[in-house]
Parts: C-alpha cells; sequence; structure tokens
C-alpha cells in the first residue's frame, strides 16, 4: 500500500488483514463500560444515588432507545441528550441544569477520545482493513460519521440493523463474510470480554482485549492474545 500513512506490518499479526472494533467503550473511550461512566458523573453531579438505581434507570432507558425510531438519526450529542433524560424521568429527577451538566460530562470526554482515535484509525488504514461491529441502536453509522471515523472504516455493522447482537458469533461471522475474510486473518478489539472477546476467540479471530479501570473476566476465561489500557497503545502491537 502507498500513502501519506503507509506503514508496513511487523510481528504480531503478519496474516492479519483486518482489525474490527467494538464501539461503545473502545472506540468511544479507553475501557470505560457507559453504565460505570454514570456512576461517576451522577456523583460529579451531586446526587447521592445507590448504584442500583442508576443501573436500572440506565437500562431501562437503554431498553426504550432500542425500540425508538427517532434515534437512528441521532448524533452523539442528541443521543445522550435523550439517554440522559430518559434515566432522569426513570429516576423522577427534575434538574434541567443537572442534566445538562451530566449530558455535557460524557460528551466532552467522549468527543476527546473519539477525535484522538480517529487519527490512529487513519493511520492503521494504511495497512489493514477496519470496522465496527458494535451492540447499538442502529445510529452507530451516524456516530462514526460524525466522529470522522467512517472514511477510514470498510465495514460498520450495527446489532440493530443486523438483527443480532453480541456476545452471538453470528455477528462476528457476518462481518467476516462481507469482507470475504477467513477469521484467523482478522483482529478483534473490544472492552467487554464477554460480549467481545470470547464469541471472536471462539470461532478463531485474533483478540485484543482493552481492559479499562473495571475489567469484567469470567472465572477461567483464556487470556487474549494481548490486551491493552487505551487504543493508544494499539501502533506498538499491530504496526
Amino acid at each position: 500500500m502507498s500513502g501519506e500513512f503507509s506503514i508496513m506490518k511487523t510481528g504480531n499479526f503478519p496474516h492479519c488483514e483486518a482489525i474490527l472494533f467494538d464501539f461503545g467503550g473502545t472506540l468511544d473511550s479507553d475501557g470505560e463500560h457507559w453504565l460505570d461512566r454514570f456512576y461517576e458523573l451522577y456523583e460529579q453531579a451531586g446526587f447521592d444515588l445507590p448504584p442500583a438505581e442508576i443501573k436500572r434507570a440506565f437500562y431501562a432507558a437503554d431498553q426504550l432507545c432500542y425500540k425508538d425510531a427517532r434515534v437512528v438519526s441521532m448524533g452523539l450529542r442528541s443521543l445522550m441528550k435523550h439517554h440522559v433524560g430518559l434515566q432522569f424521568a426513570s429516576l423522577n429527577l427534575k434538574d434541567l441544569s443537572k442534566q445538562a451538566e451530566i449530558v455535557e460530562g460524557f460528551c466532552a470526554k467522549t468527543e476527546r477520545v473519539l477525535k484522538r482515535n480517529a487519527q490512529l484509525l487513519k493511520r492503521l488504514k494504511s495497512v489493514y482493513r477496519l470496522g465496527v461491529i458494535s451492540n447499538f441502536y442502529g445510529n452507530v453509522a451516524t456516530l462514526c460519521g460524525e466522529a470522522e471515523l467512517a472514511d477510514s472504516l470498510d465495514l460498520i455493522l450495527d446489532s440493530a440493523e443486523v438483527g443480532v447482537s453480541k456476545p452471538d458469533p453470528e455477528i462476528f461471522r457476518i462481518a467476516l463474510s462481507k469482507l470475504d475474510l477467513a477469521p484467523d486473518r482478522a483482529i478483534f478489539i473490544g472492552d467487554s470480554y464477554e460480549r467481545d472477546i470470547e464469541p471472536a476467540r471462539q470461532i478463531g479471530m485474533k483478540t485484543i482485549w482493552l481492559k479499562g479501570p473495571n475489567p469484567r473476566i469470567p472465572e477461567n476465561a483464556e487470556k487474549p492474545d494481548f490486551e491493552i489500557s487505551s487504543l493508544v497503545e494499539l501502533g506498538s502491537i499491530v504496526l
């Protein structure tokens, strides 16, 4: 390949042709689950709420977003305004300024990480085919376009559009079929061990676990090929 960012592959994955990423918790943060981020944001906003209540409200909002056709066209800020609004309604909270504070806190950090990772994907694009496989609301392509990731991606697979969700290995098979690749020719990178790493390994993909600050790993789980704590570490492994 040639171009401004042309780089030759070395070392760890010489036979791999593609890198596929999870989106939420992987491309938009350094391994932080959205729920964990909201625990922190509610605390920073001055709310003294039991974690179980925040969790209940988060997943209630999550399910409503999956069912709402309007979400498909939402970018990051409109999505999070909607999501947090649903959380507040579930929690019976009325403070609109605090609601806006939580939305801003989530979006500002997310935008910084997405901007950084957009530059990383531009570097990787000169060597690998790239894609996203995400459990999302139908608007992950909208978010990728907004964040200037889409031009680097050969594939964007949203569970809401294909009707299959991780950890079902079938969603990984669909992605590989679209790229016309054998599993051992692709690397999957995700923050969830159960939804990302285990099913990708199961079908023979190479795996890199983005191990966040609150990792959840099953007992006796097989190790991924690599563990990282930020996508900025990726270049030293795959390039």
